[in-house]
């Protein structure tokens, strides 16, 4: 379908896409990511790490609520660190974790938390055997200067690196392949949440300020339910993606039903998915 990609209303998805009621955030777990790196804000490197692990907390029902990108500043490491801790339930930092100069995720933490650097002994055994070497100088032998109160999971066998964890901040490398490894591992066993959320979508051939008064309609009718409008410009089958969400399974099937009968037929795209009773 061919359409004027400029009539699309930008202000609509700040007023479609909320949450319309407490009930949610009561409910699910939190979680705010921290991504450490120089090299992201500077577009030397891409960040794969959040886009990875969104979608796995989002499946085992912990909610993330804020994302940010940072340097390798101690200060601003420190900062986040504390502000975040303070909000969420959950907070997951990537990067900052090695051997060199710029890697003060460990030492930003400890400053949050106001702890001091110890060397941890399962750590210093771990960096001996793999640095084959017993000097503390030694620049690998950093990874082992943890916080004193500092909390290892290990993915696999305590010959690997683990995850270390400060009060509720989880401490992940931020090298992708090392991340994902241990991410994939252990997100199950550090992080849970009680609830699980439950969606459903529906394939618009309009743009967005057609679907808008039906939208706002069934928000304010529906409190316990996420809506959610997405433009996409460039598919050739829909125009709109509206997706609905809650922790209530009974809440979105009913608010699904209510929109796709209110919805003029025209207006709904033959795709698999959308499949009007």
């Amino acid at each position: 379908m061919l359409f004027n990609a400029n009539k699309f209303s930008s202000h609509l998805l700040p007023r479609l896409l909320r949450f319309s009621t407490a009930y949610v955030r009561e409910k699910a777990k939190s979680a705010g990511i921290i991504v450490i790196g120089d090299e992201i804000l500077k577009g030397d490197v891409v960040d794969t790490n959040s886009s990875y692990m969104t979608p796995k907390l989002h499946e085992i029902g912990v909610q993330v609520k804020k994302i940010v990108v940072i340097g390798d500043d101690l200060k601003e490491i420190t900062n986040e660190v504390r502000s975040f801790s303070s909000k969420y339930n959950y907070v997951i930092t990537t990067g900052g974790i090695g051997p060199t100069h710029d890697d003060v995720t460990f030492e930003g933490v400890s400053l949050a938390f106001n702890e001091r650097l110890i060397v941890h002994p399962e750590l210093y055994k771990l960096c001996c055997e793999f640095f084959n070497t017993t000097d503390i100088n030694y620049p690998g032998m950093k990874l082992s200067r943890v916080p004193q109160s500092s909390i290892l999971t290990y993915p696999q066998s305590h010959k690997s690196y683990p995850n270390v964890r400060v009060k509720n901040v989880y401490m992940f490398p931020g090298v992708p392949q090392l991340f994902q490894k241990s991410f994939n591992l252990l997100h199950k066993e550090l992080f849970y949440s009680p609830t699980k959320f439950y969606s459903k979508v529906l394939y618009l051939t309009v743009s967005e300020d057609k679907v808008a008064p039906y939208l706002d309609n069934l928000v304010k009718s529906n409190p316990n339910v996420l809506f959610g409008s997405y433009p996409d410009i460039t598919n050739k089958l829909y125009m709109v993606r509206v997706c609905l969400e809650s922790v209530d399974q009974d809440a979105v099937n009913s608010a699904y039903e209510k929109l796709i009968s209110s919805i003029p037929e025209q207006y709904i795209a033959e795709i698999d998915n959308n499949k009007r009773k």
